[in-house]
């Protein structure tokens, strides 16, 4: 009887160290995994940060860029769409234009949408029968004063600070051709608009100062050569 009981208490004894190497082997192999992937992971991450400052994964406007198949960085808009702050519905307030008329430059600003060319005896209203003749919104004492302002900063180097065409640029010399006279008869008869176009598009010598002056300003300068020339006005009869 002992002898079998001796061999039963082995017998359990050696089951149960079975058990506890299988244990803990189970339990390294665990460790041993979840270190693996920790480090895996951490080198993963490591790796990724590794970037100089000088190499930005980034598109840079006009540059060649091999990611695209047209091999330029800058994307174009999606056709039919139009970036934000970029809609021109309001054809008077961003052309200086009349609805139903087309955007002329250059050359055909002096043709209306007949086709007709009107003649040089004509007034300067007729001369530019597309141009809105009247302000896209109401002149106040703000308005005038921001003209004013601006006048003086993009205007009077060339127009003078009266608008008489004799600003400090003509002064110097740049007087072939001079600066247009704002007090003239045919610009007191041109339309506001043909004053809008010449400062988008410019004309003769004067370059356009579309990137300079907002489309909001361009409009109050125009508000302060119209007081400009009432300035300059002489009284008629019985004033």
């Amino acid at each position: 009887m002992f002898v079998m009981w001796s061999c039963k208490k082995e017998k359990i004894k050696s089951k149960k160290e079975k058990v506890r190497t299988l244990r803990a082997l189970s339990k390294s192999m665990h460790a041993c995994l979840l270190v693996h992937f920790c480090l895996f992971t951490f080198a993963f991450f490591l790796s990724a940060c590794r970037r100089d400052m000088q190499d930005q994964p980034k598109a840079i406007a006009y540059r060649e860029s091999t990611f695209f198949k047209d091999g330029v960085s800058s994307r174009p808009p999606v056709e039919g769409t139009v970036p934000r702050g970029y809609l021109r519905a309001d054809r008077e307030f961003y052309f200086g234009k009349k609805s139903g008329y087309r955007t002329g430059s250059g050359s055909d600003r002096v043709i209306d949408s007949t086709g007709q060319q009107p003649g040089i005896n004509q007034n300067s209203r007729a001369m530019f029968p597309d141009d809105v003749e009247t302000f896209p919104f109401p002149i106040t004492k703000e308005v005038l004063d921001r003209g004013q302002e601006r006048y003086q900063i993009f205007c009077s180097s060339c127009h003078g600070l009266t608008g008489y065409g004799d600003g400090m640029v003509a002064r110097r010399g740049f007087n072939k051709p001079a600066p247009a006279s704002f007090h003239q008869d045919k610009l007191r008869q041109a339309p506001v608009g043909h004053f809008f176009d010449v400062v988008t598009n410019g004309w003769g010598a004067m370059p356009s100062h579309a990137s300079q002056i907002p489309v909001e300003d361009r409009w109050k300068i125009i508000a302060y050569i119209r007081a400009l020339q009432l300035s300059q006005t002489p009284p008629g009869p019985g004033r």
